[in-house]
């Protein structure tokens, strides 16, 4: 098992006291991604908007018994509140005994991820990948600093994953160094990398080219657990080549979202009059769950 962590408390409140654990399968990613590494599989990680996106991967997870990571980026925290979709989580989740983890996805500042672990996060991300290397160093190991000695996970991101995420910016997609990789996972002291081998936020334009060969090499070269972002809209013959190749955490966030839509789409054309959300959201809580359900397969290699 690469790495290592203590195990984690979860941490509620105006400071960083532990004051208990809330739910006993709420785990952190670094636990998770240890148990899908050696049975040679990743861990799906979804991220979720709003309480329909949140029902529709809970009820997956209560139905296949299958451990997820439930996530969530910046904009969505200032959209719903930051202690919001961990309490809504936990809450879903609180007779269910499948494993979960709650991740802050592309975290943009030390103070965001302080914030994150009071209210109830067990894994955060840091995401440097803009900045210079020395800078990104700097600012992630501040972060494995503070959450780590409270059995928190850390992710870092080194090299450039393109698309849009955070900002209205498209980035052009810029490949990770293996010999890099291996020096931040040195100094920063995380318990992931997301690493960047072609793949892009949002819709691709065209068809993706993913190196491999790359992942392979950072994989030799770190001890650390590699992360895949921008994977909806690849193939399944590309993620499972992925996970091959070393990647135990893939993130999915695009493709939930246009279930999500569709569903809402069709709910109101079959039936124009009606006005009532709680008569055609379960559409698209359905429509979430069977790209869910997919995901789940492919990631775990299984069969649902």
């Amino acid at each position: 098992m690469r790495g290592s962590i203590k195990p984690y408390v979860v941490f509620y409140g105006a400071d960083l006291h532990p004051k208990g654990i809330h739910n006993v399968a709420l785990k952190t990613n670094f636990e998770l991604m240890a148990q899908a590494e050696a049975a040679h599989q990743a861990v799906p990680a979804f991220n979720i908007d709003n309480l329909e996106s949140a029902l529709a991967v809970a009820q997956v997870m209560q139905e296949t018994g299958s451990p997820v990571i439930v996530q969530t980026i910046p904009r969505t925290l200032r959209y719903g509140g930051t202690a919001t979709y961990p309490a809504l989580m936990r809450s879903l989740m609180a007779d269910s005994a499948t494993d979960y983890a709650i991740h802050l996805d592309h975290g943009s500042s030390l103070e965001l991820a302080a914030a994150c672990i009071r209210a109830g996060f067990t894994s955060v991300m840091f995401d440097g990948s803009l900045l210079p290397f020395a800078e990104n160093i700097e600012k992630t190991r501040a972060v494995t600093a503070m959450a780590r000695p409270l059995g928190i996970s850390v992710e870092g991101e080194l090299g450039t994953i393109g698309g849009k995420e955070e900002g209205d910016t498209d980035l052009e997609s810029s490949y990770t160094k293996a010999e890099e990789a291996a020096e931040f996972v040195r100094k920063t002291d995380v318990t992931s990398l997301a690493i960047g081998v072609g793949t892009a936020h949002g819709v691709y334009k065209g068809t993706p080219h993913i190196r491999v060969d790359r992942i392979r090499e950072i994989h030799a070269a770190t001890d650390v657990q590699l992360v895949l972002h921008g994977a909806s809209g690849l193939s399944d013959d590309i993620l499972r080549s992925c996970i091959e190749a070393g990647i135990c955490k893939i993130n999915f966030a695009t493709e939930l979202r246009q279930a999500y839509t569709r569903g809402i789409r069709q709910a109101l054309a079959a039936d124009p009059n009606v006005f009532d959300p709680k008569l055609y959201m379960p559409a698209a809580i359905e429509e979430i769950k069977k790209v869910v359900r997919a995901k789940i397969e492919v990631c775990r290699g299984i069969r649902l």
